[in-house]
């Protein structure tokens, strides 16, 4: 029996050293036949629900989702206009001090 596993990215390695597979089709990790169950018990949340069951995994979302006509828009987030500070043609990086941004600043 196949029991898929809901493993976050950082504990892959913790799965796959205990022998879980990767189905790379679905993307998730899961096992088959495991005698004991009881090392993959905190990647099994509900063993019920985990297990690949061929037409039972049609279950519904316990939230129904909002109508476009229901959903608030988000305000687009604008920013200000970058400031332009003109060159003054020295040959040194823009955030660096020449000789003409220091008589400005004297």
């Amino acid at each position: 029996m196949r029991i898929n596993l809901v493993t976050p990215f950082a504990e892959k390695d913790a799965v796959k050293a205990l022998g879980a597979r990767w189905d790379a089709t679905k993307k998730v990790w899961y096992i088959v036949n495991a005698e004991d169950l009881s090392p993959f018990m905190r990647w099994i949340p509900d063993l019920a629900a985990a297990q690949d069951v061929p037409g039972a995994a049609t279950a519904q979302p316990a939230v129904k989702p909002r109508s476009a006509s229901t959903q608030k828009a988000k305000p687009v987030a604008t920013s200000s206009p970058a400031v332009q500070i003109p060159h003054c043609g020295c040959d040194v990086l823009p955030w660096e001090h020449c000789e003409h941004s220091l008589a400005k600043t004297a």
